[in-house]
């Protein structure tokens, strides 16, 4: 039976106890839905993603076996209808979990998250050796994010750990913005749930990518393409060509 937790989205200090509860649930396992500054998310704390199983089981991703079927981590994409193959992002503490999850970082998403972390802004980089390779896209990468939301961040604190969250719609339906606006379908399928009403972004984030000194906007969100040009520019200004002068 699903356990929610109601709390005011507008209080910076979440309230410790629902916190404290909803860390411990997702620690052991379990599959919660939770609202960041964007969308609801649905998803598990990394450190209780269990081992993976045996070659045998025959489901592999990135040449790997995955958990088993009925761990936290696979059930994100039973819940969401979502092919194995597709990626989680990761809610990361701040821009010094780049070098702990990520490699080779680049300065222009070094400058990206220290200037728009927390935010609306997610960063494609490449995955550190500690990133399980069946978590990892296909090309080795992984999608990072700080949340501004005070709840997310509490939840990180209180785990230890990133957590492995996407949004908490099934495939094809849009991302919802407040816990009533998650379908039942994915409330059902999930273990604990925290309600702090209607998001402030009411968007998902913006989805970035830097590869060789060439930005790329993945998905465009609640953070504008201005806002990634002008500091992406600074800090590497070959990657962001001058934009011709409005006249």
């Amino acid at each position: 039976m699903l356990r929610c937790y109601r709390i005011d989205g507008e209080d910076i200090r979440p309230d410790a106890w629902a916190v404290r509860e909803v860390a411990q649930a997702m620690l052991a396992g379990n599959l919660a839905v939770i609202p960041t500054e964007t969308v609801y998310g649905i998803g598990v704390a990394i450190s209780a993603v269990p081992a993976a199983e045996s070659a045998q089981a025959g489901l592999t991703v990135n040449g790997v076996p995955l958990p088993p079927a009925d761990s936290g981590y696979r059930r994100i994409f039973s819940v969401k209808h979502r092919d194995l193959t597709q990626t989680v992002p990761w809610l990361v503490s701040g821009p010094e979990d780049l070098d702990r999850f990520g490699c080779n970082i680049d300065p222009a998403t070094r400058a990206l998250a220290n200037e728009l972390w927390p935010g609306a802004l997610t960063l494609v980089v490449q995955a550190a050796p500690n990133v399980p390779r069946f978590m990892q896209a296909a090309d080795g990468t992984v999608a990072l994010r700080a949340s501004a939301s005070p709840v997310v961040q509490a939840l990180v604190r209180s785990c230890g750990c990133p957590l492995a969250v996407t949004s908490a719609n099934t495939h094809g339906m849009p991302a919802p913005t407040s816990c009533e606006a998650v379908e039942l379908a994915v409330l059902e399928g999930a273990d604990v749930a925290i309600d702090a009403g209607p998001t402030p972004c009411q968007d998902a984030s913006t989805i970035v990518s830097v590869v060789s000194g060439t930005l790329s906007i993945i998905r465009q969100g609640a953070l504008s393409a201005h806002t990634i040009e002008r500091v992406v520019a600074a800090a590497m200004p070959e990657a962001c060509p001058p934009q011709p002068e409005k006249v």
